[in-house]
């Protein structure tokens, strides 16, 4: 179920981080929105604090491989 949890939250993070820049908003609050959807998520299945912390570094790993990729693109 851990790995579940994890993949999905990287899936909320980068898929509304791309949202976002689609939007024409710039880097910073495009991070900020697949950040706090990560969190959102992550409160909905109870995971908050110190609990949720390794799951929104992996969010956040996320967000920089979709930056990266469009950067190479």
């Amino acid at each position: 179920m851990d790995n579940m949890i994890y993949a999905s939250v990287r899936q909320v993070s980068a898929t509304w981080y791309f949202i976002s820049l689609t939007q024409n908003r710039s880097h910073e609050e495009a991070l900020d929105v697949g950040m706090m959807q990560a969190e959102l998520y992550l409160s909905d299945l109870g995971l908050v604090g110190a609990a949720a912390a390794p799951y929104l570094e992996g969010a956040r790993k996320a967000v920089e491989s979709v930056m990266q990729g469009r950067l190479q693109n």
